[in-house]
């Protein structure tokens, strides 16, 4: 009988060792490596020749840090967005205030967006698109990431006095806040002076600061 609990689209990647402070620094060298691959040669062009070239390490110490390109990427993406989870809050930081800070939040995004790091994640983004085994390994670094994207805006908003029925409202309007400056970074990869897209750009921030307008309304 088939098992219930089968997820038919899994990818089951090699179990983590456990590592060395030593072996530590190699994964960071690696996965600053592979952001920069991805930034600068799309997903394609990452693969791990390239990223021993660009780290000046060996096929060996490649190979024992990532088994696989598989698992590389997987590891690559999440130190990618957990990067730009960092800047994002150290930015926010640097506001004084939540509500402030809540106002701010199209612009801190749209700067995390722009790092080396925001396009390494569009790259496996798009590449996971044709491919099922980087789509299932990507699958539960999205989802902890989100998670945790989720929980630090419901933390700000409320430090910030939203309502509590405005709450579930504040967390969507995040989700689309990256999930349009995203497109939008894509979209002036190419040509940033495109002025359809940079109106676009400034139509997002106006939607943003109407929104802050009322949700924030009673502060």
């Amino acid at each position: 009988m088939a098992n219930p609990t089968h997820d038919p689209h899994a990818t089951t990647l090699p179990a983590p060792r456990r590592r060395t402070k030593r072996g530590e620094e190699t994964r960071r060298v690696l996965i600053r490596a592979a952001i920069g691959c991805l930034h600068d040669l799309g997903y394609a062009g990452t693969t791990i020749e390239t990223v021993m070239a660009r780290s000046g390490l060996s096929r060996g110490s490649v190979l024992n840090q990532f088994p696989t390109r598989l698992a590389l990427m997987a590891a690559t993406s999440e130190a990618a967005m957990q990067a730009m989870i960092a800047d994002t809050r150290a930015r926010t930081a640097a506001i004084a205030g939540p509500a402030e800070q809540y106002r701010a939040m199209c612009d801190i995004t749209w700067a995390a967006q722009n790092l080396p790091e925001g396009a390494a994640v569009t790259e496996v983004l798009l590449a996971a698109r044709r491919d099922e085994a980087l789509a299932a390994a990507f699958r539960p670094v999205a989802q902890r990431i989100e998670t945790e994207i989720d929980q630090y805006t419901e933390e700000l908003v409320r430090a910030a006095g939203v309502q509590e029925e405005d709450i579930d409202a504040c967390l969507l309007h995040g989700r689309v806040l990256i999930l349009s400056l995203r497109g939008i970074t894509l979209e002036l990869s190419f040509d940033s002076g495109r002025t359809m897209i940079n109106r676009a750009l400034d139509l997002i921030r106006a939607q943003h600061a109407a929104h802050c307008d009322r949700v924030l309304s009673g502060l």
